[in-house]
């Protein structure tokens, strides 16, 4: 009441002039001419009474549908909203989990001057004759990586899988568990890598033949060797090897390293893929593949390698096995070309007898690659720890070394002396 009062009074202020016979305290007193300002300058209230509304029984059943909507487009509104921000922060975390596995991994080769490597085949993660020399090189040696089968050249599994097609497998022969291979990790220190074998399972393509590779000779899967190749085309091929891919990394592996990943090395004409066999088809079927499996492992903290011929380091086509250099570097986070001399033919490099020069076949091969622009971080190559004495295959560390790229040493039944390598200081 009091600010109405005081507004009329600034309007009257305004209004009308104050002359010498206008006393201010006449216009408060005067209660006729207040209410001549009100009603010239303020707005009247107009009081309205209460009333009841009503409706038909149609009415409320109607009113009711319209409420039950509002509702409805309520609750739809949240739950899209929330699974708009679950969407933004299952990305964001993948994002996350990607980072740190780059970050870690460039700690990690920060520290200890890259990676040096060597294969511990699966099978003999158990086998202590096996197992204790390779702990001894890892406590006393610069070997600060191991690589280890999750899924082996025989299709085993070497874990517990949860993966449904092991049902009817029957292809697990576990060797360790996620807590093994943590303990095994932090115990040594090192960077654990997880080989898996893609396209080449005999069993998978024994019990699912129509994911496998035909051969039209004898309308069997199609065997090379003893080996038993699954068709990179294939949907349910692919979808296997992928779930095993991630497993591996749930296990805690920091990488995982697929071998195989490739068509088989063949002539034979005679072959039924489920997509023709072409340069194209090939290349893009091995490709996909790989991006989709980095995908997945860099979402869950994983880096992705492959393992490849060494010729592919020099070859201008995929020979028949979709492995083509440039388009594999964009899909994967390392390669292991494989540059063992003994696998070298007679005249390679103008060598004779290449396993004999090993230091010269595997520089030679490696600088075939960094001259068609393979990053050294991304180069990391297989050497031979086999059919060669204990200074040939320090050659083939030194090569490497003097590169400046990682290394891997390759032995299939895990034998390797102390003397390959630099000692550490005690």
């Amino acid at each position: 009441m009091n600010r109405v009062i005081f507004t009329v009074l600034f309007i009257a202020i305004i209004v009308i002039p104050i002359s010498s016979n206008i006393h201010l305290d006449d216009i408060i007193s005067d209660s006729e001419f207040i209410k001549k300002i009100e009603s010239k300058f303020l707005p009247t209230t107009t009081v309205v009474e209460a009333f009841e509304i009503k409706l038909t029984e149609q009415e409320k059943t109607d009113l009711k549908v319209v409420n039950e909507k509002i509702n409805n487009l309520e609750k739809n509104v949240y739950s899209s909203t929330a699974n708009i921000l679950d969407a933004e922060l299952v990305n964001i975390n993948k994002k996350v989990n990607e980072f740190v596995a780059f970050y870690n991994y460039e700690q990690f080769t920060l520290k200890n001057n890259g990676i040096k490597g060597l294969y511990l085949n699966g099978y003999h993660y158990l086998v202590k004759d096996k197992i204790e020399p390779i702990f001894q090189i890892l406590e006393s040696t610069d070997v600060n990586t191991v690589v280890i089968d999750v899924k082996t050249d025989n299709g085993h599994l070497l874990y517990e899988s949860e993966i449904e097609e092991v049902l009817t497998l029957n292809n697990i022969r576990k060797k360790f568990s996620a807590e093994d291979l943590i303990n095994f990790k932090n115990s040594y220190e090192i960077y654990l890598i997880g080989r898996v074998v893609a396209f080449q399972d005999p069993i998978y393509a024994q019990k699912y033949p129509t994911s496998a590779i035909l051969d039209l000779s004898n309308g069997q899967p199609y065997s090379q060797d003893g080996q038993f190749f699954l068709d990179p085309s294939d949907d349910l091929a692919r979808k296997y090897i992928l779930n095993v891919a991630i497993e591996a990394c749930e296990l805690g592996f920091d990488e995982i390293q697929l071998d195989y990943i490739r068509y088989p090395d063949t002539n034979n004409t005679n072959l039924q893929f489920d997509e023709e066999s072409t340069l194209e088809t090939r290349t893009k079927n091995i490709n996909s593949f790989l991006f989709e499996v980095r995908e997945e492992l860099h979402a869950r903290g994983c880096l992705l390698s492959a393992d490849i011929f060494g010729y592919v380091l020099i070859a201008k086509n995929d020979n028949g096995i979709g492995q083509l250099l440039e388009s594999l570097l964009e899909n994967v986070d390392f390669i292991s070309p494989m540059v063992y001399p003994s696998h070298y033919s007679k005249g390679s490099y103008g060598f004779s007898n290449p396993n004999s020069y090993p230091y010269e076949i595997i520089t030679a091969s490696l600088n075939d690659g960094l001259k068609r622009g393979v990053d050294k971080v991304k180069l990391r190559p297989f050497l031979q720890a086999f059919w060669h004495t204990d200074e040939q295959v320090r050659l083939n560390i030194k090569a490497a070394e003097d590169l400046g790229v990682g290394w891997l040493l390759w032995n299939n039944v895990s034998n390797y002396n102390l003397e390959y390598f630099a000692k550490l200081d005690s």
